[in-house]
């Protein structure tokens, strides 16, 4: 019970700066931002993968991070792939280890392109992060109580035990009804087929992280946010979702 209350208070303190940070802050320093939670996960997912390679440096990392993320967003992707290309290559021909080039290159593709388009959505139209984020936070909750309710069936139990076919049905729904609703509010409804497909794939976000989670043996990627773990634990479904909201608006004739 005190768990849940702590992470209950820590989901409303995240929640509440990340819909005053859209409402308020504008786009350089919305971009800035975005950069520096890039730099804290890339950080994260380092200090994970040094369990398997020890040459990985998660500071050194981080910063690479959040240069390749300002690159990306100040610049272009094509500016932050080079920066990342150039690190990964020049650090694994020092160690002579191909692993650690797969691993960097995995890295920082993952935190700095997936985190970076939550910045892009912005550009794009501030306010479809309002509905990125009901469709996201929508799922979160739902699949909580299906599963704590009716959940038997377990979806992924090699993954992540907890997670039931029952839990991902109530995301899903969740995410449709709040995310579609949010969507009509804003004038948005051309975001509705988004909002279907991300309801799907975020499944997949929770458990891609803790994929890797369970080959190093760890629980968290970190103990950044009480209740929470890390900041990948918080958003890893988010980002999954906001790239395919990016790609989604992107594929719209202009």
């Amino acid at each position: 019970m005190k768990n849940l209350l702590v992470r209950l208070i820590s989901a409303i303190i995240l929640g509440t700066l990340a819909i005053l940070g859209v409402l308020y802050i504008n786009k350089s320093l919305f971009f800035l931002i975005t950069a520096l939670i890039v730099g804290i996960a890339t950080y994260e997912i380092g200090n994970l993968l040094k369990e398997k390679v020890n040459n990985i440096n998660p500071l050194e990392l981080s910063i690479i991070g959040f240069f390749s993320s300002l690159a990306f967003l100040f610049f272009n992707i094509y500016f932050s792939l080079i920066l990342i290309f150039l690190y990964s290559f020049f650090k694994s021909v020092k160690s002579w280890n191909l692993e650690e080039l797969s691993f960097t290159v995995f890295s920082l593709i993952y935190t700095v392109i997936f985190i970076s388009t939550l910045a892009v959505l912005f550009e794009i139209d501030k306010y479809l992060l309002f509905v990125l984020f009901a469709t996201v936070w929508a799922g979160d909750t739902m699949a909580y109580v299906f599963g704590k309710t009716i959940g038997k069936n377990k979806l992924a139990p090699k993954l992540s035990p907890k997670k039931t076919i029952e839990g991902a049905i109530g995301s899903i729904i969740g995410s449709l009804i709040f995310g579609t609703a949010v969507a009509y509010y804003l004038n948005h409804l051309e975001a509705i087929p988004a909002i279907l497909i991300a309801s799907v794939v975020m499944q997949i976000g929770d458990l891609f992280e803790s994929f890797i989670k369970r080959q190093v043996g760890k629980k968290d990627s970190s103990n950044l946010i009480p209740g929470h773990g890390g900041i990948l634990d918080r958003i890893d479904a988010l980002i999954v979702a906001s790239v395919i909201f990016v790609a989604y608006y992107k594929m719209l004739p202009v």
